[in-house]
């Protein structure tokens, strides 16, 4: 593919997975928002008691099978066939497993609920195996506009029968359906637009391609996934419901908007660079323009989140979660770390050198348990302050490769980095001079998000920021197209 070509697939990419992403963070803020105000922190924390287990079992489903498929250019229908049957195999088997494990899990919390909740709820499983092989079909063929569509109408539609569920007084019930009912919408709306059906043959060969490549994937994302939500876990045990409810908003808003933005950077980002893995300088280049966009567009999001947290909850969620603060605010820091991390990583999958991911994480991970596991007795802001402190170590080692392969190691990221710091760090302390005037907490929103916005964009602009001038570019090429 020609420069123009991936220039103009990146733009038309950039344009339809923002709306995408963007789109459907703002239908679940907004939902999420009404459902949190009709149901309580212990509805949200027994939900979070699942998360772990759901977490492994949607990692081990895909396998790392989806990414093989957009980085192998030599890919067939055999390929995208024996993923299809695999993880369908598989997602049946983990049910299985989660159908007949569920009273364990409701006797090690405590909470009986979770017995029927985990058996209705890995229904979800099956439903998103149905989807691997078709999503990464449209990735490859960069129809982005399909996906959009299937992500957001789905959310759309079940946040509206999850706002229902919860008016009704089911409760947690509210949140199990609303999982249901998406992954079900999601799968229908994926075939449609695919209008693909797996052969009628299991071809070995395939699979042993895709296993060779996703195994690693495999291993390295589940002790990834294991790491993430054993927080929730360790909090559920050791603390309560309530607080498990308070962690998981508060991570939830702090996360929302890196994982929205990675989401948009690494759907583009992976097969694109994975066309261009062999050329070096057109690799780093791309490199660089993703690390500067993701920084200049999260960095002053989190600084102003971190600095409004307590009138954003107070005006979103009420007063009943005033006590997940906290929280929110040390997590935004660990939270800017996250795109980089993981863009880091993506010279290694773009060199299918999916075994150096794993031994990444073999080295980071007893790193990561250590800091969380000698954090517990300090109480749940110094589990929260661990997490942040390790999204930092994770960037540092993930650096190591980015440095060897393109020459673009943790400093020359930093010359990146620092003047979006600087500009942010300006930001948030103009959020909370505006804000600090004012006792209402809605109208601190207000004049904390309006003073930020101005703040930065004139900060851009005297600058004379590549990364405002790359957004424009984004935005005018997609008007002429």
């Amino acid at each position: 593919m020609s420069t123009d070509n991936l220039r103009k697939a990146a733009v038309k990419g950039v344009f339809w997975t923002s709306i995408e992403k963007f789109g459907s963070q703002i239908l679940s803020l907004v939902l999420g928002v009404i459902i949190a105000r009709i149901l309580t922190p212990a509805d949200y924390g027994i939900i979070g008691m699942t998360a772990i287990f759901m977490a492994v079992a949607t990692t081990l489903i895909d396998s790392g099978f989806g990414s093989a498929l957009i980085q192998n250019q030599k890919r067939s229908n055999d390929d995208f066939s024996a993923c299809f049957y695999f993880n369908v195999f598989l997602a049946v088997g983990l049910y299985a497993v989660l159908f007949m494990f569920s009273p364990l899990l409701s006797d090690f919390y405590s909470q009986p609920v979770l017995t029927p909740l985990v058996r209705v709820l890995g229904l979800t499983l099956i439903f998103n195996s149905f989807t691997v092989s078709q999503t990464a079909m449209l990735t490859v063929e960069f129809r982005f506009r399909d996906l959009c569509i299937a992500t957001i109408g789905s959310q759309f539609v079940t946040g509206i029968v999850a706002l229902i569920l919860a008016l009704k007084g089911f409760g947690v019930w509210a949140l199990v359906g609303q999982q249901i009912s998406a992954s079900a919408l999601r799968v229908i709306l994926i075939t449609y637009f695919t209008r693909w059906l797996p052969t009628l043959s299991f071809k070995k060969a395939a699979f042993r391609r895709l296993f060779s490549y996703g195994s690693k994937i495999t291993c390295s994302s589940l002790i990834n996934t294991i790491y993430t939500n054993s927080y929730t876990l360790v909090i559920g045990k050791v603390f309560s419901a309530v607080d498990v409810g308070y962690y998981t908003r508060g991570n939830q808003f702090a996360a929302l908007p890196a994982q929205t933005l990675l989401q948009i950077i690494m759907k583009i980002a992976f097969p694109l660079m994975a066309k261009v893995q062999d050329e070096t300088t057109r690799l780093r280049n791309a490199y660089q323009k993703f690390l500067r966009m993701s920084v200049y567009v999260l960095y002053p999001i989190l600084a102003g989140l971190a600095v409004l947290a307590e009138p954003f909850i107070l005006v979103l969620l009420g007063e009943k979660w005033l006590g997940c603060v906290p929280y929110l605010q040390i997590m935004c820091i660990g939270a800017m770390f996250d795109p980089l991390t993981h863009i880091n990583l993506n010279i290694l999958y773009v060199k299918g050198r999916t075994d150096l991911v794993l031994k990444l994480e073999l080295i980071k991970k007893p790193i990561a348990f250590a800091l969380l596991f000698a954090s517990i007795p300090f109480g749940i802001m110094w589990v929260c302050a661990s997490w942040s402190l390790y999204g930092f170590i994770a960037y540092c080692f993930n650096c190591y490769y980015t440095a060897r392969y393109i020459n673009l190691g943790f400093w020359k990221q930093m010359v990146f980095c620092l003047p979006v710091i600087i500009k942010s760090c300006i930001m948030g302390a103009a959020c909370f001079a505006a804000a600090s005037f004012i006792t209402n907490p809605a109208l601190q929103l207000a004049a904390g998000t309006a003073t930020g916005i101005t703040a930065y964009w004139l900060l851009s602009f005297i600058t004379h920021d590549e990364s405002l001038a790359d957004i424009k570019d984004i935005v005018m090429r997609k008007k002429k197209t």
